[in-house]
């Protein structure tokens, strides 16, 4: 049966299996995300082959909307090739099966597949609706995840062994800066660097008077992803005292740094150091990419484009943006397309 009975351990460790090891995988797309997020409902749906293997698989979180209806969320999914449309509406024909209970009004997808007029007008011929650059003049959260991406292709330099080897002496300079005036860098996955990550990520809030996730939302993702091989915590320190952090996930062909935190005052560069260190995880992990995540727009205006345009030397990537099966036209009508 192609959707996951969550009861049958051999069919949940199986299904688990093929999205930690396809290079589609995805962190939000792992069964242990339902763990992070757990005030939505998971519902997951898979395809097999003839030969009984599993093929396509999709991870879906649902929660309630004020229409009554619900909500449903397939985080950077699915896991699956994107370039085979066929197999996709295979999936989606086994996913409305297992909401067929949920009164769910829609099914968002977003994948991490480029861009194109092609593939938009594709999905637009099977029924989907999209939500691209049609909805580009509202800004970077015009869709739930940034549809540009700053992403460094570690296969372009295959003979790289270290960070530096990827930039110019120019580059090269800017980021020895940290190391040579006494920052040092280290990781792990434990309480004390959870803590250590939380002070400088709700201190950067507070500096910018931006709202941050409750410190219990990372007491999650810890206890979902323990160790350090999928989930690390990159520290940044001077003489003992605090500056920087970043947290990455390795999972599929890449790591992903999620989240970022750092003090007032004099630090040295110090998120320069923490950025060195993680993309030479991502080398020494034999991964072909490391994603910076989005940014608003590719201009000096834009903050955050600055600062990975540093370590990002190709163009943002563009992303189809979000791949809506509507499940209710009416409520479709009312919530979205008004």
């Amino acid at each position: 049966m192609p959707v996951l009975d969550m009861s049958d351990e051999t069919a949940v460790a199986r299904y688990n299996d093929f999205v930690r090891s396809s290079k589609f995988g995805q962190v939000t797309q792992d069964l242990g995300w339902a763990q992070v997020k757990n005030n939505w409902e998971p519902r997951y749906a898979y395809v097999e082959n003839e030969a009984g293997e599993i093929v396509a698989a999709i991870s879906m979180l649902l929660t309630n909307t004020p229409s009554g209806k619900k909500f449903a969320y397939a985080s950077k999914g699915p896991v699956m090739d994107m370039t085979d449309l066929d197999l996709f509406d295979q999936l989606i024909a086994e996913a409305k099966v297992a909401l067929a209970d949920d009164n769910a009004y829609l099914l968002r997808i977003d994948p991490e597949i480029a861009f194109s007029e092609e593939l938009d007008a594709d999905l637009h011929a099977r029924g989907y609706e999209t939500r691209n650059r049609n909805v580009a003049d509202e800004g970077m959260h015009a869709t739930i995840q940034p549809r540009l991406n700053m992403v460094i292709d570690l296969t372009a330099k295959p003979d790289a062994k270290e960070t530096l080897d990827l930039y110019p002496s120019k580059t090269k300079s800017k980021l020895k800066r940290p190391f040579r005036d006494g920052v040092t860098v280290r990781y792990a996955n434990d309480q004390a660097a959870l803590d250590a990550f939380f002070e400088t990520y709700g201190d950067m809030a507070d500096r910018h008077g931006i709202s941050h996730r409750p410190k219990e939302y990372f007491e999650r993702m810890q206890a979902a992803f323990p160790g350090d091989d999928i989930m690390r915590i990159y520290i940044a320190e001077r003489e003992g005292e605090l500056l920087s952090t970043g947290v990455g996930f390795k999972f599929g062909d890449k790591i992903w740094y999620m989240y970022a935190g750092s003090m007032d005052g004099n630090i040295y560069y110090a998120p320069y150091a923490v950025q060195t260190e993680m993309i030479q995880w991502a080398m020494d992990s034999n991964v072909s990419l490391y994603d910076m995540g989005g940014i608003g727009e590719a201009s000096p205006e834009d903050g955050l484009f600055v600062f990975k345009r540093t370590f990002v030397k190709d163009d943002p990537r563009e992303y189809i943006g979000e791949i809506d099966v509507v499940l209710d036209d009416a409520t479709y009508d009312e919530l979205v397309r008004k």
